[in-house]
């Protein structure tokens, strides 16, 4: 971004970018500014790309203002995220959700799948939540994404594209902000970066974050005031060597912890849904702090060998969580103070060849092999409180299970696109794969026990693409994805299978990409259906939890982003989505001896709204000779929705969910541009609403007293002021 010209450019490139449209070709510069994406692990217009795709681009995310999950994921036509607390996030697209411990989605940054494939280690809540500071685009596939990207894409794929260092531009930039919330503390953050050329061959660009998050949410019950506080740090390194004109090296490392003291969460009542004791309110016995940190290596070498490129990408990473939960219960001669302490870490190692025809009009082709190993170890400590424990008489001594899992997997996989005319070409894919998995158990709440699992699948994808005119492209995309079966925890009751299945989705989808008015209107539109099958379910006995098998469930719906530019500076953006989606049979197996989730043919899953839709309308002009004006808003729609399954909401009021009423949120922008700065003032949550964002289960309820849970809420308004500077 270069002074008001390069602004202007690249807020209606993201404006439109936001819709996962291009911009509108009105005029040369704009149509130099085509967004490129990989979505199919090869650069190309996203325009071309036949599927729905959303790129977000490092300019809205700046003007936006975003720091988390939570500021740009509704703008993602059929995504939602649920998070409760900072470092621990649910992602979720078309629907693809039932409330179990593996993701429905993937999560790459550039070419490092992040997070474990399985479902021994809890990565459907511990999506990584980067900082988007120094981002190029955040990329967003929709459906199934099992034959370029492998496990766990039953819904899609989120991919984070880190800006390359730049062999020809000395660059430095820096921004600040601060925020003041309703009835909260005060938040700010820095970021900061550099890129260094080294020579003509090769650059070095590093960057770093930090941000105080202050808090809103009071507990009475131990006198403390905004108690969910958070602090992110974070930075990336990364290392460019071009060898020669056709074989460059890129080494890249990110890191990013995150701290905080309590959930963002309220005590309500499910039925009706209302506060405990305020909106903004949680009793607890002990501090629910949270850590969770996101390491991040990864060396690529690309090599263009005339006939094919052919790119190596071998990376580690890691991701630790260390929680503590307030598990305190009701007992007949009062309350138990019960804390339980818990410890997550995933460690990944992944190697990835491909080999990528040139880009023609005849014949491309792609194949890849695969590998991939990870270490993963989940501990649960319940402990007796007050700390440093003190006993209650009746209760059994405290207990921990720990449990220790294996995974490696490999993989081939390859597309062929072929062209029968200029327009008309058909895109054929496939992925076999294979994994080996080993799960140790141990501890004092469930047997000892090693378990051993193999299994594999194969992945396929067909996309016909049908340019009508240079306008106007028309596609059909059938695909599936898959997440691995496995090993699983052992309960001492025998009610939890000793290995779960595969679970599979298939994909019909129907779209259009096309302009309007010389471009001046764009508009990006599917229709889907996806089936799925043998549901992964986290179920529990009432001691412990583990895996199952469920039934069916379908969603469908249709997704839509239109972009206007009626005038030279004014972008108008809508997107929005339709989604439908419930379970077709009951979870729970006719012959099981508990209900372990108690879901019911019919019942609509989990977090999926069935309207969502968002506004954005930007307008920039110049006002001196070297500076621009900007002024935005933007409104976002999520309609009403359902919590997840619980058997505790069965027991309680004989239904296992409850719904969350809809909510709107309108956002307020404006700052002015100048060569070498750039200051804005922006408002979040301008109407201060109020809103529930999720539901979980009964937190601690004192004897006598009707059940409540805790309640995911919405951050009240929230002013700041942000001051850029770059040279």
């Amino acid at each position: 971004m270069r002074g008001r010209n390069a602004l202007r450019l690249a807020v209606s490139t993201s404006l439109l970018s936001v819709a996962g449209l291009a911009p509108a070709q009105q005029v040369e510069v704009q149509r130099l500014e085509e967004i490129i994406v990989t979505a199919q692990k090869r650069e190309e217009r996203l325009r071309d790309v036949p599927q729905s795709v959303t790129a977000i681009t490092d300019v809205t995310l700046e003007r936006l203002q975003a720091n988390d999950f939570s500021d740009y994921v509704a703008r993602v036509p059929g995504m939602t995220a649920v998070t409760n607390q900072p470092g621990s996030s649910r992602l979720t697209l078309r629907g693809l959700n039932t409330g179990g411990v593996a993701s429905t989605i993937g999560t790459y940054i550039d070419e490092t799948p992040f997070g474990s494939s399985t479902a021994l280690a809890e990565a459907a809540e511990l999506a990584p939540d980067l900082d988007p500071f120094d981002i190029e685009r955040i990329e967003v596939l929709r459906g199934p994404q099992g034959t370029l990207y492998g496990a766990s894409t039953l819904g899609g794929l989120i991919k984070f594209v880190t800006q390359e260092p730049s062999t020809e531009d000395l660059e430095f930039s820096a921004r600040v902000s601060g925020e003041s919330t309703e009835g909260g503390d005060e938040s700010w953050g820095a970021r900061a970066l550099g890129n260094v050329p080294l020579g003509d061959k090769a650059a070095m660009r590093l960057s770093g974050w930090y941000r105080s998050q202050g808090g809103f949410i009071d507990d009475p019950a131990r006198g403390v005031e905004d108690i969910d506080g958070s602090e992110t740090t974070g930075g990336r390194a990364n290392f460019l060597v071009n060898a020669t004109e056709d074989l460059s090296f890129r080494l890249s490392a990110t890191t990013q912890e995150i701290e905080s003291d309590a959930p963002t969460a309220a005590d309500y009542f499910p039925v009706p849904l209302e506060p405990v004791n305020g909106e903004t309110s949680q009793s607890r016995g002990f501090s629910e702090a949270r850590k969770t940190s996101y390491d991040i290596y990864n060396g690529t070498i690309d090599w263009d060998l005339g006939w094919a490129s052919f790119l190596s990408s071998t990376s580690y990473s890691e991701l630790d969580q260390d929680s503590q939960t307030d598990a305190t219960v009701a007992i007949p001669i009062g309350v138990a103070p019960l804390l339980v302490a818990s410890v997550a870490n995933t460690e990944k190692f992944t190697q990835e060849f491909r080999l990528t025809s040139p880009a023609t009009k005849n014949l491309e082709w792609l194949v890849g092999l695969f590998y991939s190993d990870e270490d993963s170890l989940i501990s649960d400590n319940v402990l007796l409180g007050p700390p440093p424990g003190t006993p209650v008489p009746g209760l059994p001594v405290p207990f921990n299970l720990m449990l220790d899992s294996e995974y490696e997997e490999v993989a081939a996989f390859g597309t062929i696109t072929y062209y029968f005319t200029e327009q008309f070409d058909v895109a054929v894919g496939a992925r076999y794969s294979t994994n080996d998995q080993t799960a140790v158990q141990s501890g004092t709440a469930a047997p000892n026990a090693t378990v051993d699992s193999d299994d594999s699948v194969t992945t396929y994808s067909l996309a016909p693409r049908w340019r009508i005119n240079d306008d106007t492209m028309l596609y059909a995309r059938v695909a599936s994805g898959y997440r691995p079966g496995g090993p699983n925890v052992q309960s001492a009751f025998g009610t939890i299978p000793s290995q779960f299945d595969s679970d599979t989705a298939v994909n019909y989808e129907l779209g259009v990409k096309t302009d309007f008015f010389d471009g001046m209107l764009r508009l990006d539109a599917a229709v889907f259906y996806i089936d799925w099958e043998d549901i992964q379910l986290l179920v529990s006995d009432g001691v412990v939890a583990g895996n199952s098998n469920g039934g069916t469930a379908e969603s469908q719906g249709v997704e839509w982003a239109a972009t206007l530019s009626p005038a030279d500076g004014l972008s108008i953006v809508w997107s929005g989505a339709y989604n439908d989606a419930e379970l077709t049979s009951d979870t729970d197996p006719p012959d099981a001896p508990l209900v372990l989730t108690g879901g019911e043919d019919g019942d609509s899953l989990p977090y999926v709204p069935e309207w969502s839709s968002s506004l954005d309308v930007d307008y920039e002009w110049d006002v001196f000779t070297d500076a621009s004006a900007f002024v935005g808003g933007s409104w976002r729609y999520v309609g009403d929705q359902m919590t997840g399954f619980s058997t505790e909401l069965l027991g309680a009021f004989g239904e296992p969910q409850i719904e969350l009423p809809s909510y709107d949120v309108i956002d307020l922008r404006a700052g002015v541009d100048f060569e070498r700065f750039t200051i804005e003032l922006y408002a979040k949550n301008v109407t201060d609403e109020h809103a529930v964002l999720s539901f979980a289960s009964f937190g601690q309820v004192p004897p006598g007293a009707p059940p409540n849970g805790t309640a995911g809420v919405l951050r009240p308004r929230t002013i700041g002021v942000s001051l850029s500077t770059r040279f």
